[in-house]
């Protein structure tokens, strides 16, 4: 097994509990921000949260060396972080 496999599990682990975030931050903030956006913004929601764990994956089977495999799971896992920050702005 490559070394770099443990940095996908971990980075597959992240985004997981980014996911996971969601529903608490819906309980937190409830849902009256999701009613103002247009189709557009769902869109490149959907891309991103559809993309995010496409490339975190495609490093296993993909060897890369290990920084940057670290590099392009930390682009997924931060591309996720990203999308549920739009998801929920700070007032």
């Amino acid at each position: 097994m490559y070394y770099s496999n443990y940095a996908v599990f971990a980075a597959l682990a992240l985004y997981i509990v980014v996911m996971i975030s969601i529903p608490f931050r819906i309980k937190k903030n409830g849902r009256e921000g999701f009613a103002g956006k247009d189709r557009s913004f769902w869109i490149r929601e959907i891309l991103i949260f559809t993309g995010s764990p496409l490339l975190i994956i495609l490093c296993l089977f993909v060897h890369f060396e290990l920084v940057p495999t670290i590099a392009l799971c930390g682009c997924g896992v931060l591309a996720a972080w990203a999308g549920v920050q739009e998801l929920f702005p700070k007032q």
